[in-house]
């Protein structure tokens, strides 16, 4: 006997087809009704009423004629990248970043600011939730729609629930996240880890668009990885995979925030470039990076550690050799485990990719198996620093794709209100799904 469907499955084959469709918009625009039709194995009638609803929803435009097509030339389709925007903000150690993305990342407007490790939790969650609030504005003064906003945090993320559970360079534990910045702003809010999240981006604007199996390190003050394999996240059994940072690499090595000693993370972030600079300079050598001020020496950073290398500095070349030494046996790991085509430096300390790819390089050659070196390049971000913060763009881009009946059955809002931030979980579900 045949199934007759429900409604409920019949507004889910309709939600999914629509997502084929923006997903093959958003991949190979321009394209005809007929050429996706024949992509997407969907029939004609079915992608016309589709298209149909998304130009009326502005999602889609039509640009023209195809006229290299035999016979009757078929109009031309492409996503509208200003259909609505995106918010990306990344919780830093010590910093918020906030940026608002068309959907093909175009960013017009961001704002950046510092905090100290000191400062309470709550205190730096409503600084973030300002920053937000004026993001907010910026999209309302642009008379656009507000699609959402995405997080990205270092540490231990639980996606379901938007909650950091454990972010072992500040400490904080347990935090409803989502819940926190929802309450306050009422837009669909996204919560990941960071490095996931910056993968993510790279898949879908940067260097790792169409590739299936990659690895994205993000070295920040701290240092993560996110594994793409298959076209997928790897999220573990937990939703935790991905700590590469907290693996150890020497038994013996500094004492980690995490409470291990050696990991990764000590030894191949800016963290430890930091270190590795301040500690000869409190040896008594001579370097550009010795330099004082009216209040007392001079903060030894990226900015300064980079100008003092392009200029020679022997202290700074020597800390970011090391440095790459590093990252590059990490790297050599992740080739032997996972053997990705592609493995991505992004973050801070990827601002150094001059000084540190081509040790890493030559470190994971020399320790890498060589029938799975051979396959891999070492690249870096198209991001660079801003890899985390345009990591939460794409979380919103990620579930607009996926589900878009959450904002396109709302053509009349320009910016999405209470009902649509009550969505925010479901949204949130599919991003942690998949890439």
């Amino acid at each position: 006997m045949s199934r007759q469907f429900r409604t409920g499955d019949q507004t889910f084959v309709r939600e999914l087809n629509r997502s084929i469709l923006l997903e093959r918009l958003w991949v190979g625009s321009p394209v005809s009704r007929a050429d996706l039709a024949g992509s997407t194995g969907l029939n004609k009638t079915t992608v016309s009423s589709l298209v149909d609803g998304l130009i009326s929803d502005g999602f889609v435009r039509e640009i023209g004629l195809d006229a290299s097509a035999g016979g009757r030339p078929g109009v031309l389709l492409e996503l509208n990248p200003d259909a609505g925007l995106m918010i990306g903000a990344e919780i830093g150690v010590e910093c918020l970043n906030v940026v608002v993305s068309n959907l093909r990342a175009s960013v017009s407007w961001r704002r950046q600011v510092l905090f100290e490790r000191s400062d309470s939790l709550e205190h730096v969650l409503e600084r973030l939730a300002t920053m937000l609030r004026q993001a907010k504005q910026h999209c309302q003064r642009r008379g656009l729609r507000l699609f959402g906003a995405g997080i990205t945090i270092p540490g231990l993320v639980d996606v379901g629930s938007g909650t950091l559970v454990f972010e072992p360079n500040m400490g904080w534990t347990n935090v409803a996240v989502r819940q926190h910045l929802m309450d306050r702003l009422h837009i669909p809010i996204l919560i990941d880890n960071d490095a996931n999240a910056a993968a993510l981006a790279e898949r879908y604007f940067g260097v790792a668009r169409g590739v299936d199996d990659f690895a994205y390190v993000v070295a920040n003050i701290g240092l993560g990885t996110g594994l793409v394999l298959g076209g997928h996240i790897l999220l573990g059994v937990s939703g935790h995979a991905g700590e590469a940072g907290h693996t150890t690499i020497d038994p013996d090595g500094p004492l980690c925030r995490c409470g291990n000693r050696g990991c990764w993370e000590r030894l191949a972030s800016q963290r430890a470039l930091m270190e590795r600079a301040e500690q000869a300079i409190a040896a008594g050598r001579p370097t550009l990076l010795a330099s004082t001020t009216d209040h007392g020496p001079a903060r030894v950073n990226m900015q300064t550690v980079l100008q003092a290398a392009q200029a020679g500095d022997d202290v700074a070349l020597e800390a970011l050799h090391e440095t790459g030494v590093y990252l590059g046996i990490g790297i050599a790991n992740l080739v032997n485990i996972f053997n990705p085509s592609l493995v991505v430096l992004g973050g801070t300390l990827s601002l150094a990719h001059e000084f540190l790819l081509p040790v890493a390089r030559q470190v994971a050659q020399e320790r890498a198996m060589r029938e799975l070196r051979q396959a891999a390049r070492i690249v870096v971000s198209a991001f660079k620093a801003d890899a985390c913060v345009m990591g939460g763009v794409a979380l919103v881009l990620h579930g607009l794709l996926s589900r878009p009946q959450l904002v396109l059955s709302r053509p009349s809002q320009r910016v999405l209100g209470r009902a649509a931030a009550d969505l925010a979980p479901a949204f949130a579900d599919e991003t942690g799904a998949q890439t």
